[in-house]
């Protein structure tokens, strides 16, 4: 599952299943557990950040109070995107500056993974001539969402196979099974958030 795209993603094999993010709260629990019903899984790779608020803390309750129901039989796996990029990048398979898609219209990351730092959050006129090296765009389901000045650079595609997470750029296609990200099976995960709520309870 990848929740850190501009449409929900639930992949299985070939199928794919996409839920528009602004009413993820209402499609969302039906979806999941008509898909059990159908699919029968017992595995849940969930690509956890960067997202914003409400989609992550809707995605992560539904995929645990389904977990609970089921007296925990699902295998929760858990990765930040940013954590997946960075092993393919090791993998001789990406540039090392990434173009981060959080959730907004107008504001990117610019993601650096030799420094590992967050370079700067731009709009996309900002970006227009200050990216003179080798850089890959985040998966963005709206074709229509970069300026077709950044159309030049790849876009990375990402795909879901059986326990498999696929990314494919340029023509190099690499494939991470759950003991090549050494991820640890879960019964229940919290929102990755990419920042700090700014809202202060009193």
């Amino acid at each position: 599952m990848n929740i850190s795209c501009d449409e929900i993603t639930i992949s299985d094999w070939e199928i794919n299943v996409f839920l528009n993010r602004n009413d993820v709260e209402k499609t969302l629990w039906p979806k999941l557990v008509q898909l059990f019903r159908e699919w029968n899984y017992s595995s849940i790779i969930v690509l956890n950040w960067p997202w914003w608020f409400t989609n992550l803390r809707v995605w992560t309750l539904c995929i645990n109070i389904l977990n609970t129901l089921l007296d925990n039989q699902i295998n929760i796996y858990n990765i930040s995107k940013i954590n997946l990029y960075e092993k393919a990048y090791k993998w001789w398979c990406l540039p090392s500056k990434w173009i981060i898609y959080i959730g907004q219209k107008r504001n990117v990351w610019l993601w650096d993974f030799e420094k590992w730092e967050k370079i700067w959050q731009y709009s996309f006129d900002e970006l227009k001539g200050i990216i003179n090296y080798p850089i890959f765009l985040d998966e963005v389901i709206d074709e229509s969402y970069y300026p077709e000045r950044l159309k030049e650079y790849n876009k990375i595609n990402l795909s879901f196979s059986g326990d498999k997470l696929n990314i494919k750029f340029w023509d190099n296609l690499i494939s991470f099974s759950i003991n090549d990200l050494n991820l640890e099976s879960l019964k229940s995960i919290s929102p990755n958030y990419m920042m700090e709520p700014s809202i202060t309870l009193k």
